[in-house]
């Protein structure tokens, strides 16, 4: 068992399990490289993203838990972890950290091990995270690090079907469940050829309803692919963390709270402050229902500001100065070619612009700044 983080008990709370596969043993620039009958799974290569991005994931997690400032709305209660690191980063962690490999066999226990746990009490959490490569045809195909041991049919015992067990846990009593599956989705023409084999890490009860809260995304749409940069977490990953840091945070009542809904809603804002251009080329996947609070914070969360002045043309000549209304804190910033894009601490704010031309006039606008916002600041021209 590779749990790094046990305080089960028969309370309610959150149990993950993280699945990072970087390392294909059996595929090009594996450590056992087989010549495979498929030319395209042959294709596949290695990914140093992987296992960083789920390592950040626990990290995060780990953060929260320790964090005076914000807090699980379930505690947390066990993390189970699975990595296999690629060649070319074969130590992803700190100090030179052990892993167990995150092959078929370790998948299915560590899945049967965490839905019991997850099954102690009905208002537990489940959070499933995996990261690694993903093919699609009638299911979603996510590939452990024995892919391809059979090289005539490599989807035995080297992969499983996604969207027939994520159907299954709905069985589970947990009645908030998350998954987050950070992997392409593509298929390409001898799949179309071939029909896969069904393997799901659990049997779907057709008569089983929906869990009460369920988030379930995908990095990628359909025939779509996921992106990151070697060595670091994926940019799904990133947005992911962001969410729960805050940058997808709304006011209830008197407090903070980021609940699944949010998540599902902020994704694709947030993944364009990762990284504009692949937030824009790659389109995050997602099926919600009635939203549960997952995280709450004792102070306002930090949010991303993007302002412009309207006609945008006075942002290049305008100096910005931003003012809380609680606390009085101000900051200025000088004048922008195309929009200001800050990072700030969510809350009310008076929006100032002091043009340094006399073809525009100054703005002033107040903006409830929350998650990423967007505002503009009407600058007139003179006449």
């Amino acid at each position: 068992m590779a749990l790094i983080y046990d305080q089960i008990n028969g309370e309610p709370k959150t149990h993950v399990l993280i699945i990072g596969v970087g390392g294909y043993r059996y595929l090009s620039g594996g450590v056992e490289e087989k010549e495979q009958n498929y030319e395209k799974i042959g294709l596949l290569r290695q990914l140093s993203s992987p296992p960083k991005s789920a390592l950040a994931f626990r990290d995060h997690l780990l953060e929260i838990e320790n964090d005076v400032q914000k807090d699980l709305v379930k505690p947390l209660g066990s993390i189970e972890l699975l990595i296999s690191p690629s060649p070319d980063d074969p130590n992803p962690g700190s100090n030179d950290e052990q892993f167990e490999a995150a092959n078929f066999v370790n998948i299915s226990r560590a899945y049967n091990d965490w839905k019991q746990r997850c099954d102690i009490n009905e208002n537990n959490v489940a959070i499933f995270f995996f990261s690694g490569h993903g093919v699609e045809k009638k299911d979603h195909y996510l590939l452990a690090e024995d892919f391809g041991a059979n090289s005539n049919n490599p989807w035995l015992m080297g992969s499983f079907s996604f969207n027939k067990t994520r159907n299954a846990f709905h069985s589970c009593k947990a009645s908030t469940q998350c998954f987050f599956i950070d992997s392409c989705r593509k298929i390409n023409a001898q799949m179309l050829q071939q029909d896969l084999p069904d393997i799901p890490l659990d049997i779907p009860l057709l008569t089983t309803p929906d869990c009460k809260h369920d988030l379930t995304m995908k990095a990628a749409a359909h025939n779509e692919a996921a992106y990151g940069p070697k060595k670091k977490p994926s940019f799904f990953t990133q947005s992911i963390i962001k969410a729960l840091q805050g940058y997808a945070a709304d006011k209830r009542g008197a407090e903070w709270v980021v609940n699944t809904g949010d998540i599902a809603t902020q994704i694709h804002n947030i993944l364009r402050t990762v990284k504009s251009t692949e937030g824009y080329k790659q389109r995050c996947i997602y099926a919600a229902s009635d939203p549960a609070s997952l995280i709450t914070f004792s102070k306002a969360p930090p949010a991303h500001l993007s302002v412009a002045c309207d006609p945008v043309e006075a942002t290049n000549v305008s100096k910005l100065i931003c003012t809380a209304l609680e606390g009085g804190t101000e900051f200025t910033e000088e004048p922008k070619s195309d929009s200001w894009k800050l990072n700030m601490t969510a809350g009310i704010y008076k929006l100032q612009t002091e043009s340094q031309s006399d073809e525009f006039s100054n703005g002033e606008t107040y903006a409830l700044v929350r998650a990423i916002a967007n505002e503009k600041i009407n600058c007139s021209r003179n006449e």
